[in-house]
């Protein structure tokens, strides 16, 4: 299941966090928000998810089980 965890810190800055998706389907998901936010994209941290695939993410997880 894909998800999109926002952390809204004191200061006024916000964390955009996805959780459950691999590959540039991260990115799709957020764009949307971000656009909407209004706010320029100060760092982008890929998580390791990014540089895998459906098939990897699959296999990793059966693994775990």
């Amino acid at each position: 299941m894909k998800k999109i965890k926002i952390t809204l810190h004191k200061d006024g800055t916000q964390k955009i966090e996805v959780l459950g998706a691999v590959g540039e389907s991260c990115l799709e998901l957020t764009r949307a928000l971000e656009q909407r936010m209004g706010t320029s994209i100060g760092q982008r941290e890929l998580k390791p998810e990014y540089h895998q695939t459906e098939t990897e993410q699959e296999r990793d997880h059966e693994v775990e089980q």
